[in-house]
């Protein structure tokens, strides 16, 4: 028994913690998501930071394509940093609503309307 070490810990005894290199919880999310939407009657062409789908569809219109990309952000990723933007292409890129002779529908100035 004269090989057991005096340093040896004990059941029921203290032991040493090192508290100068703890290790809380998860790393920092330093990533940033982009989401380029096709809201382009939102006309947010600007970059604008997302929470959640209903922030999203304040900012981009109900049942908004950016709202339905949070919300898949937020269900893999509860933290993520996201934020949206409308493409801003001279052509429209969404659908737009027709009329019963299968022509666009326009405003009164002219501009198509889209869904």
């Amino acid at each position: 028994m004269s090989n057991i070490p005096q340093g040896l810990k004990t059941p029921g005894s203290y032991f040493d913690i090192n508290t100068n290199t703890p290790r809380m919880g998860l790393p920092l999310n330093t990533h940033k998501v982009l989401f380029i939407t096709l809201d382009v009657l939102s006309a947010q062409f600007k970059p604008v930071d997302v929470y959640d789908q209903a922030n999203a569809d304040k900012v981009f219109g109900a049942k908004s394509e950016a709202g339905r990309m949070i919300a898949a952000a937020v269900k893999s990723n509860r933290f993520v940093d996201a934020q949206a933007i409308a493409l801003d292409v001279p052509a429209k890129t969404m659908k737009a609503l027709l009329t019963e002779t299968k022509s666009a529908l326009k405003t009164e100035s002219g501009e198509v309307l889209e869904q």
